[in-house]
């Protein structure tokens, strides 16, 4: 038996989502409440039958502020024909047009009931700090911005996932599917996928794990269709509080104008999601009901088998290491915290730099960032670091010359080890010849980076002195000389004539 679908299109701050509700589901693709002892944190699994596929691990049970321990638990493949359903939704939404309802109607006859919120979004194939994000959960590992609620932008700033898990397991990595997925990836502006959201900024890839490798190899962007479980609520009093709080003043003018408008509406309770804030008076009744029935995890008839195979982590076969080319393209993109800091803060001006430089947290008697200045500091130099590299060297620059802020200094050096520059192995330099007892806490962060630095413009210069060698010439042709016998047919040619 199909599930039972209802649907409504939004568009909010000029983007495209789809709410989507779901009832009479066998209840067999989703997350579900696999903790174990509450007392010991919360953990989520996300599941397809009764195969355990991620686990989602929060210590405190009382902070949804707090980052998540997020593993791979088993592989998509193992799913049955599940992961063949989700490249055939891939398929039909990104290549042949269909809308959202169609294209994913395969994945909604198994999903939780529950209400869903389906876009659009760019991903980085990362784990939000710099590392392949193939290549590290079969690890428990705690991940930066993979909170409920960011810390950064609280509930005021949606910032949309943008960090992939892989779902398949690294062990059957296939060098030929790899090759095809390249030769696939030339084809497009971009590599396609659909996936989960699991919390915070992260989402479960639950297809096409090539083709986003490949697009990776080759520079293009990677777009994915994302299925996110509405299940939290953004309260008519904290929009209030956001709206009457002068705790941002760096937004774009535009910005400001819009959240004055705002300010002259009644605020109103909103569904809150990842990627934005639904106003309830714009959901139908019909749905806002099956939000209320189902925003608490529904115990479906697999859930004791999922629970009980979430404790059992997928046998590694066999190690792989992928090429140097991905590790070193991974370095270049974005952090979670760079990307929330750029969601935190519109624009940062001059005088607003010179005003957090000079210690000051306050700007014509409003907050430059926040009250507090390390985190007003820590945002500003991730800000930076996205948006202006230049004035973010000068902001560290200035920052770490200044004696008066060595808290500050070792967060910075920390920041700084996967960007390759001379400008910054010039100032790690200077910190290192410093006799200054301030720097002695960054000292082998210093050594570390300028080792790091030599070992890439060796391997940069490699790099250019292979491109800039001649291609190696071919065999030699050895030619036959047939002056001889040029001769000899000559002759042969005026003996047969004399003979006539």
């Amino acid at each position: 038996m199909k599930s039972v679908i209802s649907s409504e299109s939004l568009l909010i701050n000029d983007k495209e989502f789809n709410l989507i509700s779901v009832s009479s589901s066998p209840n067999s693709f989703g997350i579900c409440d696999t903790t174990k002892q509450r007392e010991k944190g919360i953990q989520e699994t996300l599941f397809v039958g009764n195969e355990a596929l991620v686990n989602i691990f929060q210590r405190s049970i009382n902070d949804p502020y707090s980052n998540k321990i997020i593993t791979q638990i088993s592989s998509i493949e193992r799913c049955g024909d599940f992961s063949r359903r989700v490249a055939s939704s891939c398929e039909e939404y990104f290549y042949n047009n269909k809308n959202v309802v169609s294209a994913l109607q395969p994945l909604f006859d198994y999903i939780k009931n529950g209400l869903y919120i389906v876009y659009e979004q760019e991903m980085i194939p990362t784990d939000g700090s710099g590392n392949f994000f193939w290549s590290g959960y079969l690890v428990g590992h705690e991940l930066t911005g993979s909170s409920t609620f960011n810390p950064v932008c609280r509930k005021e700033h949606p910032v949309p996932p943008s960090f992939l898990v892989p779902t398949e397991g690294i062990s059957g990595f296939s060098d030929k599917s790899l090759k095809a997925a390249y030769e696939k990836v030339k084809k497009d502006d971009c590599a396609y996928g659909v996936c989960f959201h699991l919390s915070g900024m992260f989402c479960a890839l639950l297809s096409n794990h090539y083709d986003v490798t490949a697009a990776l190899l080759r520079d293009k962007k990677i777009r994915c269709l994302v299925i996110e479980p509405v299940r939290n609520i953004c309260t008519a009093e904290e929009i209030k509080s956001f709206q009457n709080s002068d705790s941002v003043s760096t937004i774009s003018e535009e910005d400001k104008e819009q959240n004055k408008q705002q300010s002259q509406e009644i605020p109103e309770n909103c569904l809150y999601t990842c990627c934005a804030n639904i106003p309830m008076s714009k959901v139908p009744i019909s749905i806002l009901e099956s939000f209320f029935l189902t925003r608490k995890n529904e115990i479906g008839k697999y859930s004791d088998s999922v629970s009980a195979n979430s404790e059992k982590p997928i046998r590694i076969k066999n190690k792989r290491s992928f090429p140097s080319d991905i590790v070193d393209k991974c370095d270049k993109f974005p952090d979670c915290e760079m990307l929330q800091s750029v969601a935190m803060v519109g624009y940062l001006s001059d005088e607003e730099i010179t005003a957090l430089l000079n210690g000051e947290t306050m700007l014509n008697d409003k907050y430059i960032i926040n009250q507090n200045l390390y985190s007003s500091i820590t945002i500003a130099i991730n800000y930076l670091q996205y948006k202006n590299f230049d004035k973010f060297f000068e902001f560290i620059s200035t920052i770490i010359k200044n004696e008066d802020m060595p808290a500050v200094h070792q967060y910075i050096a920390a920041k700084l080890q996967p960007v390759m520059d001379e400008r910054i192995a010039g100032l790690f330099k200077e910190i290192l010849n410093s006799e200054n007892n301030i720097y002695i806490p960054i000292k082998s962060y210093a050594d570390k980076y300028l080792r790091r630095f030599k070992a890439y413009k060796e391997s940069e210069s490699l790099k250019k002195a292979k491109k800039a060698a001649p291609p190696p010439s071919a065999a030699p042709v050895i030619k036959r000389d047939v002056t001889n016998d040029l001769e000899s047919l000559d002759l042969a040619k005026k003996i047969n004539s004399m003979t006539k």
